[in-house]
């Protein structure tokens, strides 16, 4: 929570900024309605139908899932100000897509076929239960995060969207390998980093075959949570420095990378292609 209100804070202000001192982010547009919203009364008896949201949700007649922003709505105002024509048709898969808000977002800005994959049954009811609310056209499935391929959801992504997902994995590296090949353009990544703001350093030995060194390296690792050390949540098992994020995408395939933008000194957001040319203003 008080990271929230830092961010909250910090857009007010004009103060959250990417490291090299560019502009601050844009402030949010007005909400839009849904067409034809039930009543507010109907409305709230769906919020209170569900004992818990994670994300907030706007559903019409001045009604949010949430009554106040949460991270993933900072999130989505650092995306928006990287795509000035939006999606124009593009496809996109939201992965680890909760109550459905990236889904609705991009569907909003212009994109095409979007799907949204969850392994929790209790997310999707609240992502279809919005989805009709706002009547748009997104498939929503339940998925095993970890186990994305091709042949399970049946086609390519101009887009993934990968949101909050990285540091409850395992296998990092090898989800993103495997997104990877389900992405034609750009992956958006936001996720939990170190601290950037103070000297972390390792002494690993480094140096070709035969002449390697103990080496101080000040940056390209990860930490391992083992029980519930972050947030006291058992499903967090890794937290990278920001030129590990960039190493295991460039590893898993992309090549052409954002300014990464900080919102909160440990939250990290990043947009990287495979091409130079994409439908993300990057540079």
């Amino acid at each position: 929570m008080r990271l929230l209100h830092a961010i909250g804070n910090a857009f007010k202000r004009g103060a959250v900024r990417r490291p090299d001192g560019a502009p601050p982010l844009l402030s949010p547009a007005p909400e839009v309605e849904p067409p034809h919203p039930p009543d507010q009364e109907s409305l709230i008896a769906l919020v209170n139908s569900f004992p818990y949201w994670y994300q907030r949700i706007y559903l019409g007649q001045g009604v949010y899932t949430l009554p106040t922003l949460q991270l993933h709505n900072y999130v989505w105002r650092a995306v928006e100000t990287m795509l000035p024509e939006g999606f124009q048709g593009a496809s996109v898969l939201d992965v680890g897509t909760n109550a459905g808000y990236f889904c609705i977002q991009t569907k909003l800005k212009g994109a095409g076929r979007v799907v949204g994959v969850d392994f929790d049954d209790r997310y999707l009811k609240q992502a279809e239960a919005c989805r009709a609310i706002w009547k748009l056209d997104i498939d929503y499935r339940q998925a095993d995060i970890d186990q994305l391929q091709l042949h399970t959801l049946g086609q390519r992504f101009d887009v993934v969207l990968f949101t909050g997902i990285l540091y409850h994995l395992k296998n990092p590296l090898g989800v993103l390998e495997q997104v990877a090949d389900l992405c034609n353009d750009a992956i958006v990544v936001e996720t939990e980093v170190i601290s950037p703001a103070h000297r972390n350093i390792v002494h690993v030995r480094q140096g070709p075959f035969g002449r390697t060194v103990v080496t101080p390296c000040t940056s390209g690792f990860m930490k391992f949570i083992e029980k519930d050390e972050l947030n006291g949540d058992s499903s967090n098992w890794w937290v990278p420095d920001e030129a590990c994020v960039l190493g295991m995408l460039r590893t898993a395939g992309f090549k052409y990378f954002s300014q990464p933008r900080y919102l909160g000194e440990t939250r990290m957001l990043v947009v990287a292609t495979q091409q130079p040319q994409s439908i993300f203003r990057i540079t």
